[in-house]
């Protein structure tokens, strides 16, 4: 018997009687009445699958595929979720572990609970590992952030672009939750040199205060989350630290901010309304992605973030045109149980349900999956 449900609501029921309210609700709740969320998943009714039959489809199907000059097993990515320890005391070392195991891209958030160093440990050598910014207004804590990101093997920077403020979080509110006051999902700021430099003490220090601490934990906080949106003028900040390695935007929606993104010289965009928790009545992501699709042509990696549930919502984004799909909701819930064995059983699980759906489509491996076996749901 598996250790959770391989339905993704059962997962999520099981989930939330397993959590704190709080932290259920700061994952499952999205931007004001939450139309965002339910966006990301109508959109995937929009369109349906037509299985072929009668091809050659071997026994195991080729999931694999290129990215960044790795060769990965599947086009599957660790979405950057902070705070994992709100949903079991091993966070994120329990989920880059797995991802590691598997040999698949773990994303490392900036508001993540545990730092670059013990994720990097944990995650293992050699496997691909990335990282996601949010942009500091502090050009030296920046510049240190990336280069501690470099240190520990990171390979691929992800800048997402839509979160320089925080969205009407009602669920949040109501509660007065927010985990970063209380020195959760700020372990990358207390670690951070330059910030012991610019703050005069060391919050991780044996005889440092509580009241040291929380200051620490809100320059973090402040700085990454600054009220002031980053723009395309200073892209070149990032490029003279991080170099020729891949730099990826994620939070893009339109096909003109694609464009803009090919124009400016980065490596990819990540499709994302950030899960629906930023602004709400916004465009469902799998709605959006045709026309960026269109409008890069295979110029820039595409990456998608927005209510992957099972393996034929995987299908069905990568059909549609996304070189990778990141994943977020479900491994928090598969972490709720018992850590690392509940990640590991969501994405595995993920995994199989792909792998079936492309051989029961008619596909032996990705080279098949593409917008030929999807028709537009009109009802």
């Amino acid at each position: 018997m598996p250790i959770a449900s391989t339905n993704y609501d059962r997962l999520e029921a099981s989930a939330k009687l397993l959590l704190p309210p709080a932290s259920y609700d700061y994952a499952a709740g999205g931007a004001g009445l939450e139309k965002t969320i339910a966006a990301n998943r109508e959109a995937f009714d929009h369109w349906r699958i037509v299985p072929r039959v009668m091809r050659p489809v071997l026994p195991s199907r080729n999931l694999s595929t290129i990215l960044f000059n790795r060769t990965l097993p599947a086009p599957i990515v660790m979405a950057p979720i902070g705070v994992q320890t709100l949903f079991h005391p091993t966070g994120e070392r329990a989920t880059s572990k797995v991802f590691g195991e598997l040999g698949l891209p773990y994303t490392l958030s900036t508001a993540s609970s545990t730092g670059f160093a013990n994720v990097a440990a944990s995650n293992g050598a050699g496997n691909p590992r990335w990282y996601q910014l949010y942009w500091p207004s502090d050009d030296d804590l920046t510049r240190s952030y990336l280069r501690t990101a470099k240190e520990h093997g990171y390979e691929v920077l992800v800048v997402t672009v839509d979160t320089w403020d925080l969205g009407w979080r009602a669920r949040d509110l109501d509660r007065g939750f927010f985990p970063f006051i209380d020195g959760v999902g700020v372990q990358i700021g207390l670690e951070d040199p330059v910030a012991h430099e610019k703050l005069g003490f060391n919050p991780l220090a044996a005889n440092a205060t509580t009241e040291q601490k929380q200051m620490a934990a809100l320059y973090h906080t402040i700085t990454t989350s600054r009220g002031l949106s980053p723009v395309w003028s200073n892209l070149w900040k990032l490029r003279e630290v991080w170099g020729d390695a891949p730099i990826l935007l994620k939070g893009v929606q339109s096909a003109e901010d694609a464009k803009a993104a090919l124009g400016w010289g980065v490596d990819g965009v990540i499709l994302s309304n950030h899960g629906g928790r930023q602004v709400d009545g916004a465009i469902g992501s799998l709605d959006a992605l045709p026309a960026i699709v269109e409008a890069v042509k295979g110029r820039l990696v595409i990456g998608f973030d927005g209510g992957i549930r099972s393996g034929a919502d995987i299908f069905k984004a990568l059909a549609l045109g996304a070189d990778f799909v990141q994943l977020g909701r479900p491994i928090l819930w598969g972490l709720a149980h018992e850590g690392e064995k509940g990640v590991r059983h969501v994405l595995k699980s993920l995994l199989a349900e792909f792998e079936i759906t492309v051989g029961l489509v008619g596909s032996a491996s990705l080279a098949g999956v593409n917008a030929t076996l999807l028709v537009e749901n009109r009802r």
